[in-house]
């Protein structure tokens, strides 16, 4: 099991987990996973700038019941001041895609305040 580093490419099952305090580390998030079943490793991704965490992580197993065990067992757990947000995280050609800050069709709901492109009516 790696605890750190980048997900590789494998038939696993990855959760994505928001709210993650900033302070918080692999080693941190490992024992609260690990209870659900054989966790293959834990990915903090970080700033390229600063090295800081982004606030969020990835988790992944071998099996999707532990996965979904997980999710039952964590989400909205709160962990280092904060409420963990776990899910299934979304890769590959089903995944969000957020271009030019416009959400792509796979998921049309839009995110934040978007400028309407209608008119702007005239003052007579």
């Amino acid at each position: 099991m790696s605890r750190s580093g980048q997900p590789e490419n494998r038939d696993t099952f990855s959760l994505l987990v928001l709210n993650v305090s900033f302070r918080t580390t692999a080693d941190d998030l490992f024992p609260l996973f690990d209870r659900y079943g054989e966790v293959v490793d834990i990915y903090i991704p970080r700033d390229r700038r600063t090295g800081d965490s982004r606030g969020f992580a990835f988790v992944r197993y071998n099996y999707e019941d532990e996965a979904q065990d997980a999710i039952d067992g964590l989400d909205g757990m709160r962990f280092g001041g904060r409420a963990l947000m776990v899910q299934f995280a979304k890769y590959g050609p089903n995944a969000e895609k957020i271009h030019r800050g416009r959400i792509t069709e796979e998921n049309p709901k839009p995110r934040g305040r978007f400028r309407s492109r209608s008119p702007r009516p005239s003052h007579l």
